[in-house]
């Protein structure tokens, strides 16, 4: 089973649901509009306000979503509409969900425990 979720009606019925569960003491961040490896990597950067250390690389982004440190101690809820980046660079969306499923797993019991949901059409991933 995957510890990715998809919303295949889009980023606005993700959001609200991802509101539901986060309740008052969660964050919902949304990654939307990207189709290339720099801007994904910038608006993950920009949504969860990762600290200054961050290196803008899958390496850098699978340390930042595994730690959360900085956040307040709460559920955060990730929406990510990955169509375009899926289309445009498809490699580059693999690798992204394979970091976004290890931090999901990472961050489990922790202070600051992870869900991602994926917004839009497509299939659910297979990590």
């Amino acid at each position: 089973m995957s510890t990715l979720h998809r919303e295949s009606a889009g980023t606005a019925p993700a959001v609200e649901a991802a509101r539901g569960r986060a309740g008052a003491s969660g964050l919902v961040a949304v990654v939307e509009g990207v189709a290339d490896r720099a801007a994904t990597l910038a608006a993950f950067g920009e949504a969860l306000s990762f600290p200054g250390y961050y290196g803008h690389n899958l390496d850098a982004l699978a340390d930042c979503l595994s730690d959360l440190s900085w956040l307040p101690p709460g559920p955060v809820e990730l929406v990510v509409a990955d169509g375009g980046l899926a289309a445009a660079d498809p490699r580059t969306h693999a690798a992204v969900l394979s970091v976004l499923a290890d931090a999901v797993a990472a961050t489990a019991g922790t202070p600051h425990p992870l869900r991602v949901t994926l917004a839009g059409p497509g299939e659910s991933p297979a990590v």
